[in-house]
């Protein structure tokens, strides 16, 4: 597999954990919205706020490693602050943020993509991390549900802090070289 294809790895692994991301509540908000005294408002806040977030990916960014990077770590931060929120106005910042991240590190990640892949090869460099988005997407709630009744809701954020420590390694290590753009 050339440096290529495994940036392509490395971006479906950012698409799953953000698509994860994305239902990850559904199940554990009864749980949120007792523990921090959340009104139905807020609740419905908390959940719907990640996917309007994620509406940052129409927002133009330069497709560059550097601003998948932070963009990543961004995530990181806002997980780990969500992790710890006193009170549900914090953690409902906090899911704006993780959705805003998200959008950037998708929105320059394939576009970074774009300039490694040309022709017949762009589609399924395309295709491959957004399939990934299906399957993350039912492992959600299964997965919150899980963290929520054995651990509490709070380990849905933090689980997310290793992933994306990941993720930036795997980002970093396989994106090729910028000028590398030949198929």
């Amino acid at each position: 597999m050339t440096g290529r294809w495994q940036m392509i790895v490395a971006l479906s692994l950012c698409v799953a954990l953000f698509s994860a991301n994305w239902t990850v509540l559904n199940v554990a908000q009864q749980a949120i919205s007792r523990d921090l005294d959340l009104t139905p408002a807020a609740g419905v806040w908390l959940i719907y706020i990640y996917p309007a977030a994620l509406l940052g990916v129409l927002i133009p960014v330069k497709g560059r490693l550097s601003v998948v990077l932070l963009a990543l770590a961004a995530f990181g931060l806002a997980s780990a602050a969500g992790a710890f929120a006193a009170n549900g106005a914090m953690l409902v910042a906090c899911r704006a943020g993780q959705g805003l991240a998200a959008a950037i590190v998708l929105r320059a990640g394939f576009e970074l993509a774009r300039a490694h892949f040309r022709g017949t090869q762009w589609w399924p460099a395309l295709v491959i991390p957004l399939a990934m988005a299906v399957p993350a997407q039912i492992v959600g709630p299964v997965l919150g549900g899980v963290l929520t009744e054995f651990l509490s809701f709070r380990w849905i954020f933090l689980i997310n802090v290793p992933l994306v420590v990941i993720a930036v390694a795997a980002v970093a290590l396989f994106t090729p070289p910028a000028r590398a753009t030949t198929p």
